[in-house]
């Protein structure tokens, strides 16, 4: 049987920040296999939300490879989400606003979303109302 390439690959990563040369991750690597599972699990400071930027793309490496679905991570993917560990609504949005945020910024959505916003604001309603918050979305968080 022929081996198969991981969904994601990190070799030998590292990541410092700023002047100071601070350290988040020092020669990091991981293989996850598409279909698996990992969990990252660590104090406050040890490099989690760094290594879950780097894998989306929304981070460079400063050294090393990172690799998803056999190509190089040179950006920010399409196929990677990331919810925050602390709330991130924007005060000054409602709660539909909030809700639609990602598709003013995400393409293909950003360039539709003029023409689309009636079919994007009764999905996002949809989405509302499978947690119960229909009607808050018109309220501020």
């Amino acid at each position: 049987m022929a081996p198969t390439t991981p969904l994601v690959d990190i070799a030998d990563v590292d990541i410092v920040y700023g002047e100071a040369g601070v350290e988040a991750l020092k020669g990091a690597s991981l293989s996850v296999a598409k279909g698996g599972f990992s969990a990252v699990v660590g104090p406050s400071g040890c490099g989690k939300s760094s290594l879950m930027r780097l894998v989306t793309g929304l981070m460079p490496a400063t050294r090393g490879t990172v690799m998803v679905s056999g190509a190089p991570v040179d950006g920010p993917l399409k196929i990677a989400g990331m919810a925050f560990q602390n709330p991130t609504l924007l005060p000054w949005r409602n709660t539909l606003q909030n809700v639609m945020l990602p598709l003013e910024i995400v393409q293909p959505h950003r360039a539709q979303l003029r023409s689309r916003r009636k079919e994007y604001e009764d999905k996002a309603m949809a989405l509302l109302a499978s947690v119960g918050l229909e009607d808050f979305a018109d309220k501020a968080p």
